[in-house]
């Protein structure tokens, strides 16, 4: 147990060098001791005074990226282990709940598959009749024509119903002579009432012959415009046949339903997104999932320092200054530069290794890449807390 004494002087030391670390010629603040910062600076090659001191923590420069799994399933198989190199796309591991999504897209891609073999032979079907349609418009239309021919024919020198018209004309003359002969003094003996009433009957008989042949004529163009009209009813059905039968099997719904599966199976599979090394795996295989990552990885080829500096080392800081990270936990020393300071001030987050830290100082975060050369080690020791002494402005 330690004396009065030599706690008095314990308490001494760390006030001396809290007091060191509030001048404007401190290498580090208050709440580091200055044993700790040595290597650092060292490693800087700066005196103090002439150089930023703080902590930071090594990152991959892109990140560490989570792979997740929906909360309630189960890992089934894990791929991988850590430290191994994955290319993008690469397969991590498989759910539980993978394999109902498979058989699920699979069912529905055979579904739609019988729904096209269907859809393709109710097609061929109503093709087969809209052939059949065309046909019997082409019959009809040629049967009107030849109708409508023949009327002209028949109208025509020498035609049917030219030669009936004649034949009604020399009936007709033929009343006539009878009538006027019946009437002369000397003709009422040689014609009587009965012969004029037969001519009567043959001129009624041949006007009769003509009506009918008019009527049978116009009977067939009438009847082959029925036959076209009907056959053009049936086009139409045929065509219309065609497109139910696309619009009945529901291609574009069942389409829409494999997406949205094949959406839902590439969430729950387990896939690099980028060429990485695995870092962790948080749940193994047989373990049930929840909000806690399955696997994380990221892509260690660059690495960097967010480093917490008290606002008031501001003025001391630039972009591009040279700095040397530190710990007990690499061997030799890292070297970067710094890329970017934020604007954005808020407390520290780093745990100070000294009990005795202040809280109440505001840090700004710096970012420093580190060096090409330095990288392997520090892929070695994603988020290790790290000492870092920054070269300050002349």
């Amino acid at each position: 147990m330690l004396n009065q004494k030599t706690a008095l002087t314990i308490a001494f030391l760390w006030f001396l060098l809290g007091a060191i670390g509030c001048s404007r010629k401190s290498t580090y603040d208050s709440s580091r001791g200055a044993a700790m910062m040595l290597p650092a600076l060292a490693a800087l090659g700066a005196e103090p005074g002439h150089a930023v001191v703080a902590q930071g923590q090594l990152e991959p420069a892109t990140g560490i990226i989570p792979i997740m799994a929906p909360p309630g399933d189960r890992v089934e198989a894990i791929n991988v282990k850590e430290g191994q190199s994955v290319k993008a796309g690469q397969v991590l591991g498989r759910l539980a709940s993978q394999a109902a999504k498979d058989l699920e897209l699979q069912i529905l891609i055979a579904r739609r598959d019988e729904a096209v073999a269907k859809v393709k032979a109710d097609e061929a079907t109503a093709v087969a009749k809209l052939e059949v349609s065309k046909v019997g418009l082409r019959q009809a239309q040629a049967t009107i024509d030849q109708a409508v021919l023949n009327l002209k024919e028949a109208e025509s020198g020498g035609g049917k119903l030219a030669l009936l018209e004649q034949q009604v004309e020399i009936a007709e003359a033929k009343l006539r002579q009878l009538r006027t002969a019946a009437s002369e003094r000397d003709g009422g003996r040689l014609v009587t009432e009965s012969t004029i009433e037969q001519q009567q009957l043959a001129v009624d008989q041949a006007k009769a012959d003509l009506n009918l042949a008019r009527r049978d004529a116009n009977e067939k163009i009438a009847d082959g415009a029925l036959t076209i009209e009907a056959a053009e009813k049936e086009l139409k059905a045929s065509e219309l046949a065609i497109a139910s039968a696309k619009a009945s099997a529901g291609l574009q719904t069942m389409d829409k339903q494999i997406e949205l599966l094949r959406l839902q199976l590439d969430s729950i599979k387990l896939i690099s997104p980028v060429e990485a090394t695995i870092l962790s795996i948080d749940t193994g295989p047989g373990e049930p999932t929840s909000t806690v990552p399955v696997i994380r990885l990221a892509d260690t080829s660059q690495m960097v320092v967010r480093v917490e500096v008290n606002v008031a080392e501001l003025p001391r800081l630039q972009v591009g200054a040279k700095a040397a990270v530190t710990s007990s936990a690499i061997e030799g020393a890292l070297t970067g530069k710094v890329t970017s300071i934020s604007q954005l001030v808020g407390s520290p987050r780093l745990p100070s290794p000294n009990p005795m830290a202040r809280v109440d100082w505001r840090s700004v975060q710096v970012l420093i890449d580190i060096d090409p050369d330095s990288v392997a080690r520090a892929a070695e020791r994603v988020q290790l807390q790290v000492d870092v002494a920054i070269e300050a402005k002349p």
